[in-house]
């Protein structure tokens, strides 16, 4: 009998125990839950805090009134450039404060984005209407746009982003310019000397020469970039070395250094081509 309720009493102490464990474990779980909602603050809200990156967009449509239209994808390494681009701009908009009109049913050109989430945002020319003789036209205010997130608007100033918006998105080439093809090419070729564990380096690279002591034969190779694993998610590591590269003495390879999970402001400053 004894032992019975030994065993009894142990059971209950037991089941106690749990019970009081998973008290204490729920607002753990739901601080996380928590945590997690909070990493995807809506599109506004990012734009408000200048947080917003260029990883959480999946593409850019821009089109005009004529019909003419170009779509600017993350996965296609080129073209993760201008979503860069047009994120930086965002990120360093000015809020505008002011009656916002009414959006046109066909502006001159519009922008649509699509975040990572499924969420649709479209930016486009700001408008000052003016009605005369109960007819009203409406003209673009000159630096500034509209930014739409389901029903609710926002009225921002940035005239890099505005001038790109209305002719600059036409301009972008397909591919690398001659410059970043020959900047590549210099970079994988010193990369080749390095130790084949720094292969998955060719993100962004960036390239500097300078003649060693005024000598056209002898030059001094800086060379940097990010690693391609970090553009499927988490933090880029970034990857600098300097060679020596000389007619008289060969090619040497003076220093290499990888800086791990580098910031998000220099990862942009790595792959930035714009001002």
């Amino acid at each position: 009998m004894k032992k019975k309720l030994y065993v009894l009493f142990c059971i209950l102490i037991l089941v106690t125990n749990t019970v009081v464990f998973v008290k204490q474990e729920a607002p753990k779980a739901s601080q996380i839950a928590e945590a997690k909602k909070n990493t995807n603050q809506p599109f506004l809200e990012q734009l408000k805090t200048h947080s917003l990156e260029h990883n959480d967009v999946q593409n850019i449509k821009v089109e005009n009134n004529s019909g003419l239209q170009r779509v600017f994808s993350i996965n296609d390494g080129f073209q993760e450039r201008v979503l860069r681009k047009v994120v930086f701009w965002l990120n360093n908009s000015g809020r505008v404060n002011g009656t916002i009109e009414v959006s046109l049913d066909n502006p001159s050109n519009k922008m649509t984005v699509i975040m990572a989430n499924d969420e649709v945002i479209t930016i486009e020319p700001a408008y000052t209407c003016v009605v005369d003789n109960k007819r009203k036209t409406c003209t673009a205010k000159e630096g500034e746009l509209i930014v739409s997130e389901k029903r609710q608007r926002v009225r921002l100033k940035s005239q890099s982003l505005y001038d790109w918006l209305m002719v600059g998105w036409r301009k972008e080439v397909d591919g690398p310019t001659k410059e970043e093809l020959l900047e590549e090419a210099l970079f994988t070729r010193y990369l080749y000397h390095l130790d084949p564990s720094y292969s998955e380096f060719f993100m962004c690279p960036k390239i500097k020469i300078e003649p060693i002591d005024g000598d056209p034969r002898r030059h001094l190779i800086f060379g940097s970039a990010l690693n391609y694993s970090g553009h499927h998610g988490g933090d880029y590591d970034k990857l600098t070395f300097s060679v020596s590269d000389s007619n008289l003495t060969g090619l040497q390879v003076t220093n290499v250094k990888i800086k791990k999970h580098i910031s998000q402001e220099e990862s942009g400053k790595q792959c930035r081509t714009f001002d």
